[in-house]
């Protein structure tokens, strides 16, 4: 990895450190529960797993789908392989987070006996997704940065940043005051 890290980089970092504090938020608060007894916030539980399916599908997935991956395709054909499983594991997060709304409605509708349902839906959720970011910010940034070149990386920086711009602001403010939302939350405290 150079020195500086590249603004594709940051931005890459900063959503994946979103999306691991709001599945462990989320994880924390199904453990409590469990612990407690009590009944949980269904409100809460339903506004982290909204984060998790929409700033993925809308923002996250598409800066490396349509603009990252494409540009390390193009530098280093040794890693189609990887790239086409984090592809395929975009698309299987996306039905996993789906499935999580359901269990969870199958919970707060027919009861505790879904909890379980809910928690082992989630825990798997949350270990494939950790995994792929681990993969992406351990093998495969690092072999972006040694095959892409200083102009790559500028092009990448212009094309996120059109990207982001051209999306609705309303709804990146929106997924910025929902983590907040999340971050300030005492379920975040084991």
């Amino acid at each position: 990895m150079p020195s500086f890290q590249p603004f594709a980089v940051q931005l890459i970092r900063e959503d994946h450190e979103a999306l691991a504090t709001v599945l462990g938020a989320l994880r924390n608060a199904v453990e409590r529960v469990g612990r407690s007894g009590q009944a949980p916030d269904f409100d809460e539980l339903r506004a982290m797993l909204f984060y998790l399916d929409e700033m993925p599908a809308r923002m996250h997935h598409a800066s490396e789908s349509e603009l990252l991956f494409p540009k390390i395709r193009e530098r280093c054909p040794a890693l189609h392989p990887v790239l086409d499983r984090l592809e395929a594991e975009h698309e299987r997060c996306d039905c996993a987070v789906r499935e999580l709304a359901h269990a969870l409605t199958a919970w707060e509708v027919m009861g505790e006996v879904h909890r379980e349902s809910f928690q082992l839906l989630l825990h798997a959720h949350g270990t494939l997704y950790l995994g792929h970011m681990e993969v992406e910010e351990s093998y495969v940034l690092p072999v972006a940065a040694d095959y892409l070149s200083p102009a790559d990386w500028r092009e990448l920086a212009e094309a996120l940043a059109h990207q982001r711009n051209d999306t609705d602001p309303s709804m990146t403010q929106g997924h910025r005051a929902l983590f907040a939302r999340i971050k300030a939350h005492p379920f975040l405290q084991k």
